[in-house]
């Protein structure tokens, strides 16, 4: 017998909303790589990733210093734009909205699954990277990639620590 599980009002309308902008990054990718291709759409949308990402990160840093927080990996999830209420951990591979939208749309679309790692890797990696400014990011559990959980790690890198970003499109 499963265990219900109850959400709150704020985790419903959070899980409605990421899922909206989910099905929508969809829908954007594969208009950009119909049109572009893969190769080309992937560097564009990575750029488009990282840029967003970065004025993030931005945003964090601002949050922090106004809190009086360090920059650490520790406190990203403190000052953080993401309503964190909806992302459930008792719902297990669902846990995540927009991994729960993905994995619908990759069990019809399996060219999308690089794409929807490619979000979480992009997002999370230059937020990481740029907030703390003295580590990087990796993901080594993705649900979109099927596993169970999303599970990561930060550790101290030297070119972030000198400014240079995993995925900056001005260096790559």
């Amino acid at each position: 017998m499963e265990k219900e599980i109850t959400l709150s009002p704020e985790a419903k309308a959070t899980r409605a909303i990421s899922i909206q902008l989910a099905d929508l990054y969809f829908e954007f990718v594969k208009e950009i790589r119909d049109a572009m291709g893969d190769e080309a759409a992937k560097k564009l949308i990575t750029k488009v990733l990282f840029n967003r990402a970065k004025e993030r990160a931005e945003g964090s840093i601002k949050r922090a210093e106004e809190a009086g927080l360090p920059r650490t990996w520790q406190n990203i999830n403190v000052v953080t734009d993401v309503p964190l209420c909806g992302w459930v951990g008792e719902l297990g591979r669902d846990h995540c909205p927009y991994g729960m939208a993905w994995n619908r749309r990759i069990e019809e679309n399996p060219w999308f699954r690089e794409y929807a790692a490619l979000y979480c890797d992009v997002t999370d990696t230059t937020i990481g990277e740029v907030f703390t400014g003295d580590h990087t990011h990796a993901l080594y559990e993705n649900v979109v990639l099927g596993d169970e959980h999303c599970l990561r790690t930060y550790t101290p890198d030297e070119n972030v620590q000198k400014g240079i970003y995993t995925y900056d499109p001005q260096r790559n």
